[in-house]
C-alpha cells in the first residue's frame, strides 16, 4: 500500500503529456508502420519521406498531446501531413499506374502496394484512410475537404481497381493450392 501523495497546483497532469522525446520514441518504435502508411498515401519514396520527416516535426512541435494518444497521434498526423503534400480531389483525372521497380518488397507485398500506389490519388487517400486507417466516411471527408457523398464511390472504385489489379499480378508464379479437408479426420 503507498501512501496518498498530494498534488500541488502546478503537479496536475505535469507528466501526462507527451515530449519531444515520447514523439522520437514512438516513431522510432512504429517506423514500419508509419513509413509505410506515408508511402501508400504519397504513392512514391521520395513524396514518402519528405511526409514522414514533415509529420515527425510536426508531432515534435505540437501543442501538448496526451501520452496515451500519441501513437495515433503520429499517424493521423502522417495522414495530414501528406494530404497537405498531396491535395487529393475528388475530380483528381490522375490515370492509375502500376510502378514497375519502385521498391523491393517480397512479391507478396509488392503485388499489394502496387495495386494501391495503382488508384488515383483521391481513391488511394480513401482508402488507405477508411479502409486500412478505419477513419469513418465523415471523418474522411472532413480531412480531405470534400463532399461526404465523394468518399464512399472512392472506397468503392478503390476496392474494384485492387481486386481486379491483383488478379493480373501472379504470385510468386504459383496457383494457390487447394485445400482438401477430410471430415473423417477432423
Amino acid at each position: 500500500m503507498q501512501p496518498i501523495r498530494k498534488k500541488g497546483l502546478g503537479d496536475e497532469g505535469k507528466n501526462d503529456y507527451a515530449t519531444h522525446s515520447d514523439f522520437c520514441a514512438v516513431f522510432l518504435e512504429h517506423l514500419d508502420r508509419l513509413w509505410l502508411l506515408a508511402l501508400l498515401l504519397t504513392g512514391d519514396e521520395v513524396s514518402a519521406e519528405k511526409c514522414f520527416l514533415e509529420a515527425f516535426e510536426s508531432c515534435a512541435a505540437e501543442r501538448p498531446v496526451f501520452k496515451e494518444v500519441a501513437v495515433g497521434w503520429c499517424r493521423r498526423s502522417v495522414i495530414k501531413t501528406a494530404i497537405r503534400l498531396m491535395s487529393p480531389a475528388p475530380s483528381d483525372p490522375s490515370s492509375p499506374h502500376f510502378p514497375e521497380n519502385d521498391i523491393n518488397l517480397n512479391r507478396g507485398q509488392d503485388v499489394l502496394l502496387k495495386c494501391v500506389q495503382g488508384l488515383s490519388s483521391f481513391d488511394r487517400f480513401v482508402f488507405v484512410m477508411s479502409v486500412l486507417e478505419r477513419y469513418s466516411d465523415r471523418e474522411c471527408s472532413v480531412l480531405l475537404g470534400c463532399s461526404f457523398a465523394d468518399v464512399l464511390p472512392a472506397r468503392i472504385r478503390a476496392l474494384q481497381q485492387i481486386s481486379r489489379a491483383k488478379k493480373s499480378y501472379p504470385e510468386d508464379g504459383v496457383e494457390a493450392q487447394k485445400y482438401r479437408v477430410d471430415a473423417r479426420s477432423a
